[in-house]
């Protein structure tokens, strides 16, 4: 596995950071474009993100909140501070161009699944549905539910990932998503019992080895379809 950080460039041609890892070798790979949680891109996000990588993907992980505040954060104030301030639309703008890049990337496939963690949920499910990505998974993603009419053109597999005792995440809303993709093959969605948010995320608070374990397999294997 190699990583580096890198820099993008937007469609206004506006530059900001981001982070790149790749498998070993040289041949071609899925890519998986990572959106992460309102933490930014931490040492948790990187950890996490070379292990997709050592699965055998190109992963691209922006700084999705540089607009609004860019680099990891810790404190929960700001954290919540700059998710409160994220421009939505724009950021399903600079999910689309970074789609793009990475399919331009040239050990890519051509195959692009987004796979988002908590904030990242709802723009891996709009990706899915406007941009064209090939999968999509997420792991407790937050707002699912306010896009989730558009699971009507959601064509491609699908793999999202709840806890029971979410309460950043109800489960009003799961099962409204799990209404939206009922009796499709191609759409897992799974729910833990006594579980809560942050489940998938090692040394976050909720983080809980079994469930981050079984949902990961899931996402992964949705993924490998990609190959």
């Amino acid at each position: 596995m190699h990583a580096r950080d890198i820099r993008y460039t937007t469609r206004d041609n506006e530059s900001f950071d981001g982070y790149l890892a790749e498998p070993d070798g040289d041949g071609k790979a899925p890519g998986i474009l990572l959106i992460t949680a309102i933490f930014g891109v931490d040492e948790t996000m990187r950890a996490l993100t070379d292990a997709w990588a050592d699965d055998g993907f190109i992963v691209s992980v922006p700084d999705i909140f540089w607009r609004v505040m860019p680099g990891p954060t810790a404190d929960m104030e700001k954290a919540f501070a700059r998710y409160e301030a994220f421009d939505v639309e724009q950021g399903f703008n600079d999910v689309e161009d970074l789609i793009k890049d990475l399919r331009a990337h040239p050990r890519c496939n051509g195959k692009v699944a987004v796979l988002g963690y908590c904030f990242g949920g709802r723009y891996a499910h709009v990706a899915t549905a406007r941009f064209g990505a090939d999968a999509a998974g997420a792991f407790h993603g937050t707002l699912i539910g306010k896009n989730i009419d558009e699971a009507t053109k959601v064509k491609c597999p699908v793999s999202y990932h709840f806890g029971a005792e979410d309460p950043v995440v109800p489960m009003d809303e799961v099962n409204a998503i799990k209404a939206a993709f009922a009796g499709r093959a191609n759409a897992e969605i799974a729910v833990y019992d006594g579980v809560g948010h942050n489940f998938s995320m090692p040394g976050k608070p909720g983080y809980d080895a079994a469930a981050a374990k079984t949902s990961r397999a899931a996402v992964l294997k949705c993924f490998n379809t990609l190959k």
